[in-house]
């Protein structure tokens, strides 16, 4: 049991971290439903809507959540990873919730699971760490009352944990090559994890995809009688503008014209807010309100810009080519000259390309640690960052806290990307968030 917020993360730290062969993930979904089965199935209290995808996934679905609770829905969020606190994950519409609920309803989880076993055919006997979480956030979600929630998956979508549920609407944002280890090698391969998240009858919207990935989707929702709606068929006149102050975006999806102001800024984000107001539309929950909540959405480490005296920080989570590719096209319109990248990776990313895309326009790169919670190697990032730019500056600094320092004592403006586990590591941007 615990009894104070800052014990929350250590709870979860106690199961698996995760399933220790690539066999025993086969077994995922009937280890989570014994596990829902022994805490009463709280994922059918409310109305679900289930995203899966490489890359805006976590924008996608904060969005929904801001478009719900502006229909006057109460709508839970679970999303992953988190950056700097574990409650990130679990959220009302973006709002944390009290302290103390976050408390009681993690020592009721604890009193639930205590003698809970899984049968040794299917793999540990304890649930893992992401199980946990999943079950958690049901858990909250029913607890507070929720009428809706926006589910994120993990990693993948046929096999991940949150794939028990039987949603109102599927939504799927861009696939890029990730986890190949794990979910394939070409983007068909891993378009058809991803696409095993839709069911029966479900509403499936679709962002702008590679055409690998839509032919995916299509053929998915047909053979389960799903509806499909892809973004590209209905949205028109769409433009965006990065600014210091956020993103500028208009279109009209199927006629009706839209013009925001984002909080998060680059251009995925204006394509996943399109995704959202799709679905809404569709669905008929979308409102002015609505939309005004959307445009107020932060989270964090999406683009997220913040002021260190005269200097700006962006902290930034991409971490395949193309969101890199974003990430530099937006940070390079609002910073000032000869700005400074910090940048790690963990295994089992497009290294290569993601360098390639990122590094040239910085005359300053410090490679650093993602953090420890994931595998990296930061001097294997270094050396092949020199071998592709032999003239920059590019220095290897492992530990966190010392790269932001070290860019920081340069003077100028700092994008910090590469990695969901990068920023989280660094103190001062922790204290500052916590502030």
């Amino acid at each position: 049991m615990i009894s104070h917020i800052e014990e929350l993360e250590t709870v979860f730290d106690a199961f698996e971290p995760s399933l220790p062969e690539k066999r025993t993930r086969e077994y995922r979904l009937e280890r989570m439903t014994r596990l829902l089965d022994a805490i009463g199935h709280p994922e059918e209290s409310y109305r679900t809507y289930h995203v899966a995808g490489s890359k805006g996934k976590g924008t996608t679905s904060a969005y929904l959540a801001a478009l719900l609770k502006g229909a006057g829905r109460k709508c839970g969020l679970y999303g992953s990873p988190h950056l700097f606190s574990v409650r990130e994950r679990f959220t009302l519409s973006g709002e944390f919730f009290p302290d103390d609920f976050y408390i009681d309803v993690c020592n009721d989880l604890i009193g639930r699971v205590r003698d809970f076993r899984l049968p040794s055919a299917l793999g540990p006997g304890k649930p893992t760490e992401f199980e946990m979480y999943t079950a958690y956030g049901y858990m909250l979600f029913r607890e507070a009352g929720c009428t809706d929630a926006v589910i994120e998956t993990g990693l993948g979508g046929r096999l991940d944990a949150t794939n028990t549920l039987k949603p109102e609407a599927v939504f799927l944002t861009p696939i890029e090559l990730e986890h190949t280890d794990i979910l394939g090698h070409t983007i068909r391969e891993i378009a058809t994890e991803k696409s095993k998240i839709i069911t029966p009858g479900t509403p499936v919207f679709v962002s702008l995809q590679k055409q690998e990935a839509a032919d995916v989707f299509r053929k998915e929702a047909e053979s389960k009688g799903s509806p499909i709606t892809f973004l590209s068929d209905v949205l028109s006149g769409f433009t965006t503008d990065t600014k210091r102050d956020g993103e500028y975006t208009a279109f009209s999806i199927g006629g009706t014209g839209f013009s925001l102001h984002l909080e998060m800024a680059t251009e995925a984000m204006a394509e996943n807010a399109a995704l959202a107001i799709l679905g809404a539309e569709r669905l008929s929950f979308l409102t002015e309100k609505g939309l005004e909540n959307l445009e107020r959405t932060q989270l964090p480490g999406r683009f997220e810009r913040r002021m260190y005296g005269s200097r700006l920080v962006v902290i930034d989570t991409a971490h395949t080519e193309a969101s890199a590719a974003s990430a530099r096209k937006a940070f390079m319109e609002i910073a000032s000259p000869c700005p400074t990248l910090i940048f790690g990776l963990v295994s089992g990313k497009d290294a290569l390309g993601i360098a390639r895309t990122l590094l040239p326009p910085f005359s300053h790169v410090i490679i650093s640690r993602p953090g420890t919670y994931r595998k990296s190697n930061p001097e294997e990032l270094w050396e092949m960052a020199r071998s592709l730019f032999p003239d920059k500056d590019i220095r290897l600094i492992e530990d966190p806290d010392e790269a932001l320092g070290s860019a920081l004592s340069i003077g100028s403006d700092i994008l910090i990307t590469g990695s969901f586990y990068l920023a989280g590591a660094m103190k001062e941007l922790r204290k500052d968030n916590e502030s």
